[in-house]
Order: structure tokens, then C-alpha cells, then sequence
């Protein structure tokens, strides 16, 4: 299994250049599956200027569970030099032989070869609806890479346009290569309407909703995913707030994420749906189960009966 955070220091930034890897434990599924459990534990030697958001982006990472696993008060700068213990665990919605998958509720981004996962890491995605407001929700969907731009041009599409007018900014039909045009450096071209993946040069959007609808990933990430895809690479956009997968030792895992984009009607009904269809209804705690869709803390939390 290759991580971008253990394969590529390297040439990572100030972030990586200051990363150990402590341990790393990856669970496969038993076939009646499609997620795929993984655990990443690291340390991390705090930088002059980090914080805990530009750290907890980068990592794909909450900043409340950075600042509690390393007993820090949030509003606390860092010192640094400081050690901050740093674990992410996720389940991989689905896997494919080989191509992009992106889930959309997990807020990350999977690259696969030969059926395994060889780069992981967050992204920054569509912004929700607000009240009265249109949403820019990015879509699910198959697609392919029709192509890839290096240090681009962009054209504004007109619906930013028309965004920049209501707001009463000044309207930019395009922005050319440099350190301000809003998909940085470079860019993967899909099949989708509209969405591209591509670099952002707004760092602290990574692992959130605040773009419109493109996916956005950090310099590093993107040059490494720039290098390994081309025209004809096949990918896919998952929206799956509630994931299961299972350990080799028959622990049941479920993963629950908020439903930013309300598309779920009944979590609880949905989570049940998901037990049912994989034959677990008597291995799993239903206790646990809604405990767990209520919090939707998005961490994988063990749900097997005792």
C-alpha cells in the first residue's frame, strides 16, 4: 500500500518534511464488502506558522479530534518543535482495478492501480444549498479524464460570472497562469460538466465545502495525481454518508458522515438498508448503529456485537 504521505517526502512540503511515520494498518474486506477499512498513525513536528487548521487540512482531519488527541486548547497557537500525534481512519466507499474514485461525504480522494489504493488524501468539494441560496453541490457520477492542463488560462464559466455580479464583485471573465488564478497550476479536465480536479491555491478550503462543485486538491497531491493521469482514465464521484467494511478478524466497522448535501431521507433507515444487504443484521449492535448515525462523527467506529 502507498501513501502519498509515505512514498513521496521528499518532495513534499514544509508539512511532510516534518512527518514520521509511526504506523500504518490496512484491512481489506471479506467479499460480501465493498469498503475497504484503513488506519494511518503518524507524528507530525510542528513548523513556525502551522496551525491547527492548516494542519488538520492537510491531513484530512478534524480540527477538534487534532486538538483533542494531543490535549491542546484550540485557541491555543502552536508552538514549533511541538510533536502532535496525528491518526486518520477511513473506509473506502467502493474499489475499482484502476482510475479515481472520489467520496464526496468522506471528503477524500482514492487513486487506484491494479486494485489497490496507491494514493490517499483530502479534498476540498461543492458548496451545499443555503437558504434560498442555489448550492453548487458537486455531482456523482462515472467520468473520465479527457485531458489535463498545465499552468492554465482559466475562463470564468458564466454562471461565476454571474455570482461575481450579484455579489458585487468585480466580475473576472479569466484568470491567467500565476499564483491568483483559483485552479492553480494544474488541472484535470472530466467528463462531467463543469468539474474539474484541480490544485487550489486556498489551502484551508481542502476538506471542506466551499468550492463550486470543482474538486480541489493541495499542490503536492495534485502534482503527484497530474503525474499518474491522463486522457482515458476512468474515475467515479461517490456520495456515501454511511459506509461499511470489515476486518479479517469479522469486526464490523461503520463509518457515518454528515448528509451535506441532504440526499438521505432516514440515516438510520439508510444504515439498516446497508446492514441488511450485507447479510449482518445478527453480527451487528443496532444500539451502536444509531448512537453512531446520530453523532456522525465520520470515523470509523466498531459495530459488532460483543
Amino acid at each position: 500500500m502507498r501513501y502519498r504521505k509515505l512514498f513521496s517526502i521528499q518532495k513534499m512540503s514544509t508539512l511532510l518534511r516534518n512527518c514520521c511515520i509511526l504506523m500504518v494498518i490496512v484491512f481489506f474486506p471479506s467479499p460480501s464488502f465493498s469498503g475497504v477499512l484503513f488506519e494511518e498513525r503518524l507524528s507530525y513536528s510542528v513548523a513556525k506558522g502551522d496551525t491547527l487548521s492548516t494542519v488538520g487540512a492537510y491531513f484530512g482531519t478534524d480540527l477538534k479530534r487534532l486538538a483533542r488527541e494531543n490535549n491542546l486548547d484550540p485557541s491555543t497557537p502552536l508552538k514549533a518543535g511541538r510533536k502532535l500525534r496525528i491518526s486518520t481512519t477511513k473506509i473506502i466507499p467502493e474499489t475499482m482495478q484502476n482510475g479515481i474514485l472520489i467520496d464526496v461525504p468522506g471528503r477524500m480522494l482514492y487513486f487506484f492501480e491494479g486494485g489497490a489504493p496507491i494514493m490517499a488524501f483530502p479534498v476540498g468539494l461543492g458548496m451545499p444549498k443555503g437558504e434560498g441560496e442555489k448550492g453548487w453541490e458537486t455531482p456523482s457520477g462515472k467520468f473520465t479524464i479527457k485531458g489535463k492542463l498545465k499552468s492554465p488560462d482559466w475562463k470564468v464559466p458564466k454562471s461565476i460570472q454571474e455570482e461575481m455580479k450579484r455579489e458585487g464583485l468585480a466580475v473576472k471573465e479569466s484568470y491567467p497562469p500565476g499564483p491568483k488564478n483559483p485552479v492553480g497550476g494544474y488541472v484535470l479536465l472530466t467528463t462531467l460538466p463543469g468539474i474539474l480536479i484541480h490544485e487550489t491555491i486556498d489551502p484551508l478550503s481542502i476538506n471542506k465545502y466551499l468550492s463550486h462543485g470543482c474538486v480541489r486538491v493541495m499542490r503536492d497531491d495534485m502534482e503527484q495525481l497530474f503525474d499518474s493521469s491522463g486522457a482515458g482514465v476512468s474515475g467515479e464521484i461517490v456520495y456515501a454518508p454511511i459506509k461499511l467494511a470489515s476486518r479479517s478478524d469479522g469486526r464490523v466497522f461503520m463509518e457515518v458522515n454528515k448528509d451535506i448535501y441532504e440526499n438521505v431521507k432516514d440515516m438510520q433507515a439508510e444504515a439498516r438498508r446497508l446492514i441488511e444487504k450485507a447479510g449482518l443484521l445478527d453480527s451487528v449492535d443496532m444500539n451502536k448503529v444509531v448512537k453512531i448515525t446520530r453523532e456522525q462523527k465520520g470515523i470509523p467506529e466498531d459495530i459488532t456485537v460483543k
